[in-house]
């Protein structure tokens, strides 16, 4: 089992994903490895496909269809996810929409997939977060 975020999942829906970024997605179509993620994935999703891109109503309808369609597991964040997001954000000086990516990563002892170098880098202490790019 590993997280994603929104930045792993936009490059597959939006971009010629690298060869890196096609295995991760391979390995959990093929059933070899769950991926989840904060239930704020398919938000951050949603408003990327929704406002920040040119494509036409029924083009991001069929993009968010495909990412549903994945099937990654969501989670609810609980009161602790909560602290340790912002404890995270304060520590490693990030959102706290991404801390709590790596802070399901934490309660889960599990590593965390990004496209985002930044997000990697700031957290590498952890040694849990990794990028595929």
């Amino acid at each position: 089992m590993r997280v994603v975020d929104a930045s792993i999942v936009l490059q597959w829906l939006l971009e010629t994903p690298s060869k890196a970024a096609r295995t991760v997605l391979e390995d959990h179509v093929e059933g070899r490895e769950a991926l989840v993620a904060p239930e704020l994935l398919r938000y951050e999703v949603g408003n990327v496909l929704v406002r920040k891109t040119r494509l036409a109503a029924a083009a991001v309808t069929t993009a968010f269809d495909h990412f549903l369609d994945l099937e990654i597991q969501t989670y609810s964040l609980g009161t602790a996810e909560y602290r340790e997001s912002l404890r995270l954000a304060g520590r490693y000086k990030l959102t706290m929409y991404d801390a709590g990516y790596v802070a399901l990563a934490v309660a889960l002892g599990v590593e965390m997939i990004t496209a985002d170098q930044k997000l990697a880098r700031a957290t590498a202490p952890l040694g849990i977060v990794h990028t595929v790019s």
